[in-house]
This record gives structure tokens, C-alpha cells and sequence, in this order.
């Protein structure tokens, strides 16, 4: 491996993370994300939601995955070969590697959320939305999604859960793209 070689992913890297800072979701969640409960006395349960509509999600996962999924290089997971090599000083490998256990850690976390007596962790509770409803839907996460879809009192809590979820994934996205810009500089010729 040659740092010429690597650059061009550690460029897309870099271009796909500003792509989903400036993306009209990332602006959508920073000017008014929120949900609310309205319980009355013997009365049902309202749940209000403000938050990005769908084509402003579709549109973010659609780079998203570029940091996920283990058959692009851009992925967290893939960087790590990087992250071993010489190009990188040992306190970015060691910031790195505490980066992706936060992020192991995290994603198996319990997301606090269930249906069916079925706890989500972070990680499944993002699987599902991504690979269940909004690409590539296998069948059986795609029956996972709908039904979570399906209950109108708790839909919401979902996808709020999930886009806490992506945000967070994507403050340790820019985390990576900041190390990645200092790292580039450094090895400029």
C-alpha cells in the first residue's frame, strides 16, 4: 500500500462526509427536531414528530452507506487497514481504533425501544430502517421495519431513535474526516 494508492478513498471519504454535513437532512435535524407526547386524563396517547421527511432521509443514506457498508473502502471498517499502517502517527491509530470501540460499543447498546418483547440494540434498530425500509430491503428485515411501521402510537419513536442514531454515527464520521485531513496534509508532496 502507497499513500498515492490509498488517497483517492480518503478523498472520497473526505467528499462524502462533507456531502452529508451539507445535506438538507443534516440542516432539517440542526433547525427543528423534536418529539413530543400529549398524555389527557382517560384520553389516548398523541405522539407529534417533527423531523427530515423521507426524501431528505433517502437521500442521506444513500452516501451514509458509504461509511457502513463493508463492500465499499470508505467504510469505518475498512479504514482500519489504513489506520494500521505507517502513514498514520500512533496516537490517530489509537484515536481511531477508541473511535470505532465507541462505536462497537454504542451500536450494541440497547436502544431502550422494543416491540413483541423484542429489545433493539442501536445497531439493529439501524439495520432495520436501512436495510428494511429505506434500501435494499431483504425480506425478513423488511417485515421487521413494516412492523414497527405498522403501530401508528409508536412509528415515531422509532424514527427519532434512528435518526439520534445516524447522527451520532455521523458526528464520529467527521471525527474520521478530520483526522484524515490532518493526516493528508502532513503526507503532501
Amino acid at each position: 500500500m502507497t499513500f498515492d494508492s490509498t488517497y483517492p478513498t480518503l478523498k472520497r471519504f473526505i467528499d462524502k462526509c462533507s456531502k452529508l454535513e451539507n445535506s438538507r437532512f443534516v440542516k432539517s435535524i440542526s433547525q427543528e427536531f423534536r418529539l413530543g407526547l400529549n398524555i389527557t386524563s382517560g384520553g389516548p396517547l398523541k405522539v407529534t414528530s417533527i423531523r427530515p421527511d423521507q426524501d431528505n432521509i433517502d437521500a442521506f443514506i444513500l452516501n451514509f452507506r458509504y461509511f457502513i457498508q463493508d463492500n465499499e473502502p470508505t467504510s469505518i471498517r475498512n479504514l482500519k487497514e489504513f489506520f494500521n499502517s505507517s502513514f498514520v502517527t500512533k496516537e490517530e491509530k489509537n484515536k481511531f481504533n477508541s473511535l470505532r470501540r465507541n462505536i462497537q460499543k454504542y451500536l450494541s447498546s440497547s436502544s431502550n425501544l422494543a416491540i413483541f418483547e423484542k429489545e433493539f440494540s442501536h445497531g439493529e434498530l439501524m439495520d432495520t430502517f436501512i436495510y428494511g425500509g429505506i434500501s435494499h430491503a431483504t425480506e425478513v428485515k423488511e417485515q421487521k421495519f413494516h412492523s414497527l411501521m405498522k403501530r401508528e402510537d409508536a412509528k415515531e419513536f422509532f424514527w427519532h431513535k434512528f435518526i439520534i442514531i445516524i447522527s451520532f454515527m455521523l458526528n464520529a464520521i467527521k471525527y474520521i474526516r478530520d483526522m484524515l485531513i490532518i493526516i493528508i496534509e502532513r503526507h503532501k508532496t
